[in-house]
């Protein structure tokens, strides 16, 4: 059977965990563990390829999270998750999605149907983490009892919210944020400005809509109520993540230049003017603040409030 491993660029030591497993035929559940934007999603589509259970085929299922707004239309969802299959290089970030118990319960639904026999079921669950706390209960009975010839991979940036029982119950894949060599070799041309070592962060940012007025903001914090009003108001409508993860990505390189820690960046000029006014703990507080805020996106409903909160808060 063909080796569709050798399509990822770079982490070979998870390639070559994962060919021995197959060798000694000890493959079981399987959690792609590592940074956003290094090739879990990848990983898990070619390992499906390599075991006979490509995309779109009756032995493959995938789920992936799925965003407030088309939570209760199920053609929608499953027109969603195209969105996640190998053929898009860049996947939406979302404010509020979660894996719902709904779509494990389909799940659990399409599994208890037997295969044919000697083929293999793949199900490919994406940033497993975001499952809601009924839906992993839920999933962690099906991973407890597997279905026979049934290999579940789950992908996640945040294992530590995760259930642990979840965790125990798969191989652990470790994967590393990439060389610059690696990078350019998948991106061609590129300039990682904010320090990522992750493809497809650098592919994320290059779409953001909202990366030009989160530079704007950057350059005047700290703002006074009304104009932190206006800018509310302006970003209001677009996804909050979008501006406030580039606003991080800028602190974060305040933070290594203060430490001076090497690197190279075309705000290289704003960033050493922020890290010379700035005391250090004025700039962790700023990096806690915007981490600490994307984190609670999600329990959050009223952006606007929490986006000009946020803003009379940066230095």
């Amino acid at each position: 059977m063909p080796d569709y491993l050798d399509d990822i660029v770079g982490q070979e030591t998870a390639k070559k965990y994962v060919r021995t497993s197959l060798k000694k035929g000890k493959l079981y559940n399987l959690l792609l563990a590592g940074p956003k934007g290094v090739g879990k999603r990848m990983f898990g589509f070619a390992l499906a390829k390599s075991l006979g259970c490509p995309p779109n085929s009756p032995n493959f299922s995938l789920i992936g999270p799925i965003p407030a707004g088309i939570r209760e239309r199920e053609d929608k969802i499953a027109d969603y998750c195209k969105k996640y299959l190998p053929e898009s290089p860049i996947i939406e970030v979302e404010d509020r999605a979660n894996i719902l118990i709904e779509q494990v319960r389909k799940l659990i639904e399409q599994l208890s149907l037997m295969p044919l026999a000697g083929s293999k079921r793949y199900v490919l669950i994406l940033e497993a983490d975001k499952m809601t706390e009924e839906a992993a209960n839920c999933f962690l009975k099906t991973l407890e009892e597997p279905p026979t010839d049934t290999i579940f991979v789950l992908t996640s940036a945040r294992v530590d919210y995760l259930l642990p029982t979840i965790r125990s119950r798969c191989q652990t894949v470790l994967f590393h944020y990439l060389t610059d060599a690696y990078i350019r070799s998948i991106l061609y041309e590129s300039h990682d400005e904010f320090n990522l070592n992750s493809p497809g962060e650098i592919l994320a940012l290059r779409e953001n809509a909202a990366i030009d007025k989160t530079l704007e903001i950057f350059q005047k914090t700290p703002l006074a109520a009304p104009e932190a009003g206006n800018f509310a108001k302006e970003l209001g409508k677009k996804k909050l993540v979008e501006v406030l993860y580039p606003l991080l990505l800028l602190y974060r390189l305040v933070l290594y230049k203060k430490l001076n820690l090497p690197g190279e960046s075309s705000v290289g000029a704003l960033v050493a003017k922020k890290a010379e006014r700035l005391s250090l703990e004025k700039i962790l507080n700023a990096v806690m603040l915007l981490n600490a805020s994307i984190n609670s996106l999600e329990h959050n409903p009223n952006h606007l409030l929490l986006l000009f909160n946020i803003l009379i808060k940066l230095p």
